[in-house]
């Protein structure tokens, strides 16, 4: 596979071959609500660059749920990143920040903090990624909202029916049906300042996640909520993955 995605043309062959039947997929799912934070909307409304902070096992949603034009997605800079940053441009998007976290935070943090603040894009957040702990918000989409001084917006992510819930991943990644319905949620935005953010540290570690605690209960309570109401109305057809809001002390020693 390495040996593969070394040659240029047979790289190019692959991501078409994922790339246009991704693309005809993605095209069958149906959004049948919305819902915005007032203030949410007045932002994105603005065409103001955000953040999109969502949870790695549902990025399914960023097809429906971020303009294409205007969004900018983390790819690796490896071969693996350079076919995926291939098949997403046949998809639509059309701005990539070529950068890992996993290999070099520091590099990853400027280069999304220049899409936000010089190039005036927003950028996707997956906010336990890139290894987990699932559903566990790390530090990363904090300290980068308080450097650009742009909002988080937190983004909610459900369908009915789903194809498959890979829970062997860590992610337990979601893939949806074709023809799919699908609820999205824009949720309160957090602004980051660096006042706001020295005062809940210094107030000790007990206070010193609040940051990070009020975006997870945010993505809890918006996820709880579609998935309820995909329950309630097509108990047959799906089953939530998030059964239960989890304590942060609780929820923290779950995933290790």
């Amino acid at each position: 596979m390495a040996r593969l995605l070394n040659n240029r043309l047979l790289k190019q062959a692959l991501a078409i071959a994922l790339g246009l039947p991704m693309k005809a997929f993605q095209a069958t799912w149906r959004v049948k609500t919305i819902t915005h934070h007032p203030a949410a909307k007045k932002i994105l409304d603005s065409g103001q660059p955000v953040i999109f902070g969502l949870w790695h096992g549902r990025m399914y949603g960023l097809f429906k749920a971020v303009p294409f034009n205007q969004t900018a997605i983390l790819v690796s800079p490896s071969n693996d990143g350079e076919l995926i940053a291939q098949v997403a441009r046949i998809v639509g998007f059309q701005h990539f920040i070529r950068g890992s976290h996993k290999r070099d935070r520091l590099q990853a943090a400027l280069l999304l903090k220049d899409a936000l603040v010089n190039q005036k894009l927003s950028v996707a957040f997956t906010v336990d990624g890139p290894r987990g702990p699932r559903y566990q918000v790390k530090p990363g989409i904090i300290k980068l909202a308080e450097k650009s001084q742009c909002p988080i917006i937190p983004l909610g992510i459900s369908c009915s029916p789903l194809l498959k819930t890979i829970a062997s991943s860590w992610d337990h990644f979601q893939i949806p049906m074709p023809f799919c319905r699908m609820a999205l949620a824009y949720g309160e935005p957090l602004w980051i300042s660096s006042t706001a953010r020295e005062n809940t540290e210094e107030k000790g570690s007990q206070s010193g996640n609040t940051l990070k605690t009020q975006l997870q209960n945010t993505l809890f309570d918006l996820h709880e909520s579609l998935d309820q109401a995909f329950i309630k109305n097509d108990q047959r057809t799906f089953k939530s993955p998030l059964k239960k809001l989890i304590p942060m002390d609780e929820f923290e020693s779950s995933d290790g």
